[in-house]
């Protein structure tokens, strides 16, 4: 698949006026990239598509749900075979929350997504 190139939320026009593209495991990245930091329910052609942010923020909310509603929402793309690994750490004084999730996608090829909430 093929799509726009995308660099904090903009899409990438080069010197020459043209739109950059994205395509292979760097697509799907930002395919992840795109679920990870979408709240669900807030795109409106889609209201799945996205995390559950009000599942994963808050006090009391443990790194076991983070996980799992991190695979729920990696798994939302279909090229996403399994789920290797979800590194978390958590920043109480700036209250954030990083994450480096690692995938193999249907090629066999591994990938990795860090976002931050």
């Amino acid at each position: 698949m093929r799509t726009f190139l995308l660099h904090e939320n903009d899409i990438i026009i080069n010197i020459d006026r043209n739109i950059e593209m994205t395509q292979g495991d760097d697509e799907i990245v930002q395919a992840l990239e795109r679920a990870f930091t979408t709240n669900a329910g807030e795109w409106f052609l889609n209201a799945n598509h996205g995390l559950e942010y009000p599942l994963i923020q808050g006090k009391g909310i443990t790194d076991e749900a983070i996980q799992l509603e991190i695979i729920r929402t990696a798994l939302q793309e279909t090229r996403v075979r399994e789920v290797d690994s979800i590194q978390i750490e958590r920043n109480n004084i700036n209250r954030t929350v990083d994450i480096m999730f690692t995938g193999i996608l249907e090629s066999g090829n591994n990938i990795t997504v860090p976002f931050s909430f």
